[in-house]
């Protein structure tokens, strides 16, 4: 098995924001580990990797909801064989449908990603670790009932 590389790290960050923006489900599930830990852009402590699954898909992979990002610099450490942290910053877009039936439109023009990537032992890497924030606070905005805005 050859060694993790930077461009196989900057090629599933790309799996992971067309899995995201495309709202594809198993896609996205299995670009992360069984056992990652998470925080999300919003969130105040981290999840495990399952809890923050079965959210992302509720609230961003409805018929209503919509995800876009733009990503800036990729920078990829390699850190062991199987083992590599890709840091980059990302402008991020998104409606997003809530537990309670409202819906939101969230901008974060200045979001950062740290993602810790594993290769397992038939080569596919998995995130192990995701951290996304926010360089300023971001204000959801509710949308109305009725609003026009198109989803994805």
């Amino acid at each position: 098995m050859e060694p993790i590389s930077p461009t196989q790290i900057r090629v599933e960050i790309k799996k992971f924001w067309d899995a995201f923006a495309g709202k594809s489900k198993s896609g996205f599930e299995n670009l992360y580990s069984p056992t990652a830990t998470v925080f999300s852009v919003d969130g105040r402590r981290s999840e495990p990797g399952r809890l923050m699954l079965v959210r992302r898909e509720r609230e961003f992979f409805g018929l209503q909801s919509s995800v876009g990002a733009r990503l800036g610099e990729i920078v990829v450490q390699v850190l062991a064989p199987n083992l590599a942290v890709a840091a980059y910053p990302f402008h991020f877009s998104v409606i997003r449908s809530l537990a309670n039936g409202r819906r939101v439109q969230v901008e974060v023009p200045f979001g950062r990603a740290t993602q810790i990537f594993q290769q397992d032992e038939h080569g596919a890497c998995r995130i192990i670790h995701e951290h996304l924030s926010s360089a300023e606070p971001v204000e959801p905005k509710e949308l109305p009932a009725d609003s026009s805005a198109v989803a994805r």
